[in-house]
């Protein structure tokens, strides 16, 4: 009979003393997975990231971190005014020691607005201000300053089939952002294979020199 109790009495030690290693070891694959640290990929950029981004990468004048925002294949768009009309160059990348047209530097200024989703203010050139003050981008409408230019060309000069599409893909969902300053910052966002890249800078828009 001290025999059996003998045996049981081991038994149940050895479960008791498995029970707590498996429990011990839950605890600690618990705690490992929830010190796993995820960091964010570009491809998880909202549209608002790549906004603010680039509006730092721009006021800084930091090469690097404004081309990482801007797709090789889409390239850049910069539109500028040599005259009374518009135009643009497509453009690779940016490089803010070698700006397009050359004598018109690229500004930097302080931003002291946050970003907000809303139509977007207008600059008005009999009162030389814009309508409102701010950090706006439109996800509401369409932006044809591209459109509008290549019309204008049209007129003048042939167009190839090759830049009407490609202008046409540019334009594509994309939005518009607007930041009043010193200088301004204008500049077109699209979303490209899942991922949101700067098309255009708009250089025209907000001076009425011409």
């Amino acid at each position: 009979m001290k025999t059996n109790s003998l045996f049981l009495g081991t038994i149940l030690l050895l479960i008791i003393a498995s029970c707590g290693r498996s429990q011990k070891k839950t605890e600690e694959t618990k705690d490992t997975t929830t010190t796993v640290a995820v960091t964010p990929t570009q491809d998880s950029l909202s549209a608002e990231e790549v906004i603010t981004r680039f509006t730092r990468a721009y006021l800084s004048q930091d090469n690097e971190k404004a081309n990482a925002l801007i797709h090789p294949d889409l390239g850049l768009y910069i539109i500028f005014r040599p005259g009374v009309a518009d135009t643009y160059e497509h453009v690779k990348s940016l490089d803010f020691k070698k700006p397009v047209p050359e004598h018109f530097f690229y500004g930097t200024f302080e931003n002291n607005y946050v970003l907000s989703f809303q139509k977007l203010p207008e600059f008005d050139c009999s009162k030389d201000k814009w309508t409102k003050q701010g950090f706006f981008c439109d996800s509401t409408t369409t932006p044809r300053e591209l459109s509008q230019i290549l019309d204008f060309k049209k007129e003048f000069e042939p167009v190839t089939a090759q830049e009407t599409q490609q202008i046409k893909a540019i334009e594509k969902d994309s939005y518009r952002v607007v930041l009043t300053g010193g200088d301004n910052l204008i500049f077109h966002i699209k979303k490209y294979n899942g991922t949101w890249y700067v098309t255009v800078l708009d250089r025209a828009y907000g001076w009425c020199d011409a």
